[in-house]
């Protein structure tokens, strides 16, 4: 069917690209100890893209039912689209990744509300609160074809599983997760350590307002990480509008932080061997000992800035552009366990959830945000939970000011991220 397609499209147009995918995902949740989410969902669709006279044009559907209306609708994009001046890529034989897992086709939601109940059940005898648990997995396949020779697919499946406390008269908590490729548990272990934190959070404590050594654990460091996803953006680069542009090879933050993509580490989400426009992956570091030394490049902004693509694109649905974003990011681990950071700090916060993260000028780094969920330590221990608390800062300064990072990564699914420690955060109590 999508090589009848490639086949038609490319008849009409000068160069043609059919991506495809399929995916399945079950859910399941409980809210405040009870059951009240099920559900089962499948999403399919069909993306042709063509380059006729040097512009691109695109057209998608859920449901191929004509491939001559398809075709159509995607030379009449075309006639209007950008111009580009690349080629498609003939890519054959990538390495074979085993991104689907056999036994995540056994999962039964009976077995998994056994669990759920296992787990209010152990955090019940213990605490009084809010517990929320939830659950979600499921399969996929994608595949791309075009009309220089390429023809790839992969098969794919996922699995999460999440406990949360909640704080009495709020929308925030603190929770603890695991995901991965296949079934996954919770151990007591992960539990008592959430137990424990919810306990201290009892006590309330508004922070000064000054200069603070923070602890930002891997959740957290998305409000920093992000802004220099924005701005290490080629799109933003070729337009000059970023702050890191003329930057390559110099450094941007601190020597004691490497950041690597590594497609081809299977425990996060976006492993894979080829890209969403059939461009071999690679492992590409983007910082390397606090030096600014490559960022993510598609098919047509490679082309723009005469670089070789390094598999980047990303399509956020079939009914996206392919673009270029880096994923399955991993931050290098330090030599400081999570105790001995704790332990050094006479007064300082714990930050393990941030709200507005996208607020501020996220292009340039800068960043004001409010502290969900975060903890007081005074005298190298915890004391409390922070309330009525802000952030503030720049990206860059901060992540220049890294004392310690932690001996271990947290799998984010899309990221493996270690907790750091920066001193002089600008940090406001009300």
């Amino acid at each position: 069917m999508m090589d009848k397609l490639l086949k038609l499209a490319s008849l009409a147009a000068d160069q043609a690209e059919v991506y495809y995918q399929e995916e399945t995902v079950d859910s399941l949740a409980f809210s405040d100890g009870k059951l009240d989410n099920c559900d089962s969902a499948l999403s399919s669709g069909i993306a042709l893209r063509v380059i006729k006279n040097g512009k691109m044009g695109l057209a998608h559907t859920r449901n191929l039912l004509n491939r001559e209306a398809l075709v159509k609708q995607a030379l009449l994009s075309a006639e209007n689209g950008v111009e580009v001046d690349f080629l498609f890529p003939h890519t054959q034989d990538p390495p074979r990744l085993e991104l689907y897992r056999p036994s995540i086709e056994t999962i039964s939601k009976e077995n998994l509300i056994e669990k759920g109940n296992r787990i209010i059940d152990y955090v019940r005898a213990r605490i009084e609160g809010q517990i929320n648990v939830s659950f979600g997995y499921g399969t996929g396949s994608s595949g791309i074809l075009n009309s220089a020779g390429t023809e790839l697919s992969a098969r794919f499946s996922g699995f999460s599983t999440q406990a949360m406390l909640v704080f009495p008269g709020t929308g925030s908590g603190l929770f603890t997760f695991k995901t991965g490729r296949d079934l996954l548990e919770l151990q007591e272990a992960d539990l008592d350590e959430l137990i424990e934190l919810f306990q201290l959070s009892q006590n309330e404590i508004v922070p000064p307002t000054k200069k603070l050594p923070v602890i930002f654990t891997p959740i957290s460091l998305f409000a920093l990480l992000s802004r220099f996803s924005a701005a290490s953006s080629p799109v933003n680069i070729y337009n000059r509008v970023s702050p890191l542009c003329g930057k390559l090879g110099e450094q941007i933050v601190s020597e004691k932080l490497s950041l690597n993509r590594e497609p081809f580490d299977l425990e996060l989400g976006s492993a894979a061997s080829f890209d969403d426009e059939g461009t071999p992956t690679r492992r590409l570091t983007l910082i390397d000992r606090g030096v600014f030394s490559a960022f993510p490049t598609d098919l047509n902004y490679a082309a723009k800035m005469n670089l070789e693509p390094n598999g980047c694109a990303v399509r956020q649905s079939v009914e996206s552009l392919p673009m270029a974003h880096a994923g399955n990011l991993a931050l290098a681990p330090g030599d400081a366990s999570m105790a001995e950071m704790i332990s050094g700090i006479k007064e300082g916060i714990l930050v393990q959830f941030l709200m507005g993260a996208h607020s501020g000028n996220v292009l340039y780094g800068d960043y004001s945000v409010g502290v969900s969920t975060g903890f007081m330590v005074e005298n190298g221990r915890i004391t409390g939970r922070v309330k009525d608390c802000l952030l503030s800062g720049n990206a860059y300064e901060t992540l220049s000011n890294v004392e310690a990072v932690e001996n271990k990564a947290l799998n984010l699914g899309s990221h493996k991220l270690p907790s750091l420690l920066c001193k002089d955060v600008s940090v406001a109590g009300k």
